[in-house]
Order: structure tokens, then sequence, then C-alpha cells
């Protein structure tokens, strides 16, 4: 119904205006308000409003708002501020966060196409037979929480208060380090083997249900576990074997990024991150 508003004000408008690329509907001074503004202007207005905009009375009126808009823009052009020191700086300010997000929206845009690429080219091709044939090989997901410590003292003192008896979820919440996992009382989704954290992985899959473990080092820190449950995974579930097909691409392109720090190494200057 939206684009059918807009295309019917659309043929209206350029009924009386044939022969324009982008025919001017009003001058304001030297500025102007033309057809494809007018339409984009009004794609921003509720449905409801757009209707409206159908009627003699309501096009007129919707053209009225953006003649006021442009009666603002024009004597604040031809005011001080723009030859003020203080709007000179906040526009070059907002140049430089446009420079910004120009500049990630490429980088992002660039990546997304050369993964698609790869794709393409079957570097990163995974088959359902070898989601199968994984998931005979790792048959369950499990799941767990974690408390997150800076220390191995720290950690201990809290491993030695939930085998007391603690509540994990309050524990968690109060002194784990990893804030998205806390706000849940420290719980991860259902995790398939490759998804836990490597240096934790071997132990968690062992571990009975109900059991605490730990404390556990890796790169983030000291972690204290619960494992709450484990589930049988189905190889013949549609959505389970999309989600392993999704795990060893990304175990794929892993390996294949591993093989381009030949050619781009990387270094860690900044000895804090060391």
């Amino acid at each position: 119904m939206k684009r059918i508003a807009l295309l019917l004000v659309a043929a209206t408008l350029a009924a009386g205006c044939r022969g324009d690329k982008d025919p001017v509907l009003a001058r304001i001074g030297k500025l102007k308000i033309t057809q494809s503004e007018y339409q984009r202007k009004l794609a921003e207005v509720s449905q409801g409003y757009q209707d409206y905009v159908l009627t003699p009375s309501g096009r007129r009126q919707f053209l009225d708002v953006l003649i006021r808009e442009k009666l603002v823009l024009a004597a604040a052009q031809s005011s001080e501020v723009p030859r003020s020191a203080a709007y000179r700086a906040r526009l070059e300010q907002l140049r430089r966060d446009e420079e910004e997000r120009v500049r990630e929206g490429s980088e992002s845009l660039l990546t997304s196409m050369w993964i698609d690429g790869l794709r393409r080219s079957g570097v990163l091709k995974v088959t359902p037979e070898e989601a199968r044939a994984y998931i005979a090989k790792h048959p369950t997901e499990v799941e767990i929480r974690h408390v997150l410590l800076a220390t191995p003292e720290k950690a201990e003192a809290v491993a030695k208060r939930l085998r007391a008896g603690a509540n994990f979820a309050k524990v968690a919440k109060e002194d784990s380090l990893d804030a998205t996992t806390a706000a849940q009382g420290g719980r991860f989704p259902p995790l398939l083997y490759g998804e836990v954290i490597p240096e934790l992985e071997e132990v968690v899959f062992r571990m009975r249900v109900g059991e605490i473990g730990g404390p556990l080092k890796s790169k983030f820190g000291y972690h204290v576990i619960r494992k709450d449950g484990e589930r049988k995974l189905d190889a013949s579930d549609p959505e389970t074997l999309d989600r392993v097909e999704r795990l060893l691409e990304k175990q794929k392109l892993d390996a294949y990024l591993q093989s381009m720090q030949e050619k781009f190494p990387v270094e860690v200057v900044d000895e804090q991150f060391k």
C-alpha cells in the first residue's frame, strides 16, 4: 500500500511537469524543492499521512511543510553562523565522522564480497556429508555457565564457594568479568564442539552434568564452570546440519586466514596486549 501511495503521488506530480528530469515544485530564494526531494521526504512519513497527501489539500500542506524547512535553512545560511568558528569546527568533525562511516562501510562491503567470492570458488564449501561426519565425531551439545575472574586466587575462592553450595547465577552476576554472560547468570547458549573456548573445550565435554570445574585458564582470564546439560544431536535435523555447516565454514575460513599470515604477518606492538 505504501509503494502504491508513493507511485500515485509521483504520477500526480509528474503529470504537470513532463520533460524535466527533476521538476522544481517551489523556489525559496536561491533554494528549491524538487519532485525527487518531495518524494524522498514523503517516504519518511507515516502511511496515514501519505494517504492524506494523495488529496489536493494534503499535497499542498506537505509542500508547505517543506517550504518552511527551506525558509529556516535560507535564514540560517544568511546569518553569521556559517562564518563562526564553532560552526566550522563542528562541520569539520561531522566530515571526519562521515569519512569514518564511509571507510567502515567500504571495509565491511569489501570483506563480505571477498568472503562471498571464497564461497563461490569452493574454498569454504561444506557438504552435508562433512556436517554429518562432524556430528558423528562430536554428537552432543552442552549447556554451561561460567564465572570469569582476573586471577587464579580469586577463581579458586569462587570455585570453593560454588562447590560449597553458593548460587551459581548470583555469583556470576556479582563477580564475573564477562558482562554478556554475567547478565544471564553466567549462562552460555547451547554450544557445539568447536564453539567452546579452545582452552575449556576438552574439559567441558568430559564433565558430568551438574559438575563444577576449574579454575581453568584461557586468554581471557580464569574460568569456573558448571555443566548444566547435555543433548544428543540429531544429524537428520536440517537446522542442526545448517548450524554445523556454518561452524565448519568458519573453521575453514580461520584456516585460510592462518595461511594468509605468511603474506600478512601479525605483530602486536603495544606491550599491554602481549
